[in-house]
């Protein structure tokens, strides 16, 4: 019944995994032996070779895919108290490569999460007798390799220099802001990168040949966050925000360099799988963490009062919206005549709430704002995610983190923990990256780090940008639809945009009252906020159009975006299982009076013989969804 990719369905069907052919020249990686010169080692699929080199001293890395270079020799540098190291290398020694296949529960853009990779660690050895270690690892669909250095216990300065040299006649996709990840994606070309920008990752890079390549961290805590600068027109290094103070047993974040079709990228799990698995804290129950839409007033343009909180709530249940997030404001609420406080009113909202079947998240700030103290030390934090338990509260959006510091990183990791133990789901706002936390902590349900709706109208060109760069290393809180404020995209765009922006806690953006008297609502939604499959489907090409295919259960939907002039595509439904299906769709419609005006269909008969043909305008969208006909 389930259509895959043929990328996909290697990933679900990986039998009899051959051992690795690595080659260390002088020596066998078998043996143990010290070497110097090139291991070579390969993803199981022989799609993916990560090359590690030592020439003249220096540790170099490539990287190809399918017989393509996508990242030229680069030198793998990092600093340790001071002292360089993987300039000056003497020896080089590779363990026995192993085979690791992995499966877990996502939310996201498929319901499991499943790798197969070859690893090797290598002991390297620097002139002067200083040793550490490198982890590498080859998956299917890319690479991933990391540091390790035995220190002493007393803190010392840990940097990063690692280089990523693009070949030339490739081109990418960037943005400079690395505190807060809040800019718009922009195209350029390798050889004439910007002298001394800097790169916030994902960085997206295309390649003559087709294939894409994806630049980013996994599994970044208690360290400074991993940004890039160009350093030449066609290299980018590594660059540490802050300062990062470690002792003891020293280990830097995963980086990471997906590589392979738009299919591939997107669905892409290198992120979460250099992360643990599923954290003691849970006890194996995840139950509690619902993911869903949410109504919210903030960019609706509402005031935060207790009577406009209870109006949301009321929406949201006439709109089958589960969750209603009351943003900044309510910390403030006080009812002097009855000697209530916020927690009092925060409390009647709740139950308010609870009997109109809606739960109540709060925002919070990291920071102390606005006479109100905010979250930094353990102590606040637990003291507060205890009184929201108490409350009844479903979970929190805290705000204004605005760096990636060591210190901010390491905070994420204990807030998330911290939350997980009073069951509260967690939306990070003003915040970096994803770097695959949410496999160890599914209670993140959201993370902004992107340029959302927040920054006012709509835009086509970033619509058509973000899903094949930001989304590729997790979820988005990008708060999607409306149709009072739709730039230069159509109705029937922004009632996609929520089918193709991954969040397992979806935020609407949108006045619920438009939302009511929309054609559409009843269509849009239902979009689930997290999928069992996902497939990009033809002609989709960054910049150009997005097409995307989801299941969940048995129901199909397929949503398409674009910034091109008007746009036609077919897709043929051969995916679909026996029988007949129902097939509600809406398309760009304009007419005379409103040029991004949407028609809504609904109509049955559809089968795995029948071919969809629609067409989109300019800033265009299209979505249907397929149900089994009873």
């Amino acid at each position: 019944m389930f259509l895959l990719s043929k990328h996909i369905l290697y990933m679900h069907n990986i039998m009899n995994l051959k051992n690795i052919c690595l080659c260390i020249s002088l020596m066998s990686a078998t043996t143990g032996a010290w070497a110097q010169g090139r291991i070579g080692l390969v993803s199981p699929s022989k799609n993916i070779r990560l090359d590690v080199d030592c020439n003249e001293g220096r540790v170099l890395y490539s990287v190809t895919s399918k017989g393509t270079e996508v990242v030229s020799p680069s030198q793998m540098l990092w600093e340790v108290g001071g002292e360089r190291l993987g300039d000056d290398v003497t020896a080089m020694r590779a363990s026995k490569a192993k085979v690791f296949r992995t499966s877990y529960p996502l939310m996201g853009n498929h319901s499991v999460g499943r790798n197969a990779y070859r690893e090797v660690t290598v002991d390297v050895t620097e002139t002067g007798g200083t040793t550490y270690r490198m982890d590498l690892r080859a998956y299917d669909t890319g690479v991933a390799f990391r540091y390790r250095y035995q220190a002493g216990n007393a803190p010392v300065r840990v940097d990063d220099f690692t280089d990523f040299t693009i070949p030339a006649g490739a081109e990418c996709w960037m943005q400079d802001n690395i505190k807060c990840y809040e800019a718009p994606y922009r195209r350029h070309e390798l050889g004439r990168l910007p002298e001394k920008a800097v790169a916030g990752p994902p960085v997206t890079v295309r390649y003559a040949e087709g294939i894409y390549s994806c630049i980013t961290e996994g599994n970044l805590a208690d360290f400074g966050g991993m940004s890039l600068r160009v350093t030449s027109p066609d290299n980018f290094r590594a660059r540490l925000e802050g300062e990062t103070l470690l002792g003891g047993d020293i280990v830097t974040p995963w980086r990471i360099v997906m590589a392979g079709d738009l299919n591939s990228i997107v669905n892409n799990d290198i992120v979460t799988d250099v992360n643990p698995p599923l954290s003691p804290v849970f006890g194996g129950n995840t139950d509690w963490v619902k993911p869903g839409n949410c109504a919210w007033s903030w960019l609706a343009g509402y005031s935060v009062t207790l009577e406009n909180m209870k109006r949301f709530t009321d929406w949201a249940a006439e709109l089958g919206i589960p969750y209603n997030l009351v943003d900044e404001g309510w910390s403030h609420w006080e009812d002097k005549a009855n000697g209530r406080d916020c927690w009092d009113m925060v409390k009647e909202l709740v139950d308010y709430s609870a009997e109109r079947n809606v739960k109540i998240l709060l925002w919070k700030a990291y920071p102390d704002r606005k006479g109100i103290e905010g979250l930094q030390t353990a102590e606040r934090r637990q003291r507060f995610f205890r009184k929201c338990k108490d409350m009844g509260v479903a979970g929190l959006k805290i705000d204004f983190f605005d760096n990636e510091s060591q210190t901010v990183t390491k905070y994420y990791a204990e807030a998330i923990e911290d939350a997980a133990r009073y069951q509260l789901m967690i939306n990070f706002h003003g915040s970096n990256k994803p770097t695959g936390l949410n496999r160890t902590f599914p209670n993140e349900v959201a993370r902004e780090g992107i340029m959302g709706l927040e920054f006012g109208q709509s835009w086509a060109d970033q619509d058509n940008v973000t899903p094949f760069t930001r989304f590729v290393a997790g979820h988005a809180d990008y708060t999607p639809t409306t149709f009072s404020m739709m730039g230069n995209t159509t109705e029937a765009h922004q009632v996609a945009v929520g089918a193709i922006f991954l969040c397992p806690l979806r935020c609407y953006g949108g006045r619920p009252e438009d939302f009511l008297r929309h054609p559409a609502h009843d269509i849009f939604l239902t979009i689930p906020t997290t999928w069992d499959e996902t497939v990009v489907l033809p002609p989709s090409e960054i910049g150009d159009c997005v097409v995307y295919l989801h299941r969940k259960g048995g129901d199909w939907y397929i949503a398409a975006l674009t910034d091109k002039p008007k746009k036609n595509i077919s897709v043929p439904l051969t995916f679909l299982g026996k029988g007949k299906y129902e097939c509600a769709r809406v398309t760009d419609s304009p007419t005379a009076s409103n040029a991004k005006a949407c028609s809504v269909l609904t109509e049955g008969g559809y089968t795995r013989k029948s071919v969809i043909t629609f067409s989109m305008e300019q800033g265009g969208g299209f979505l249907v969804r397929l149900t089994p006909q009873k």
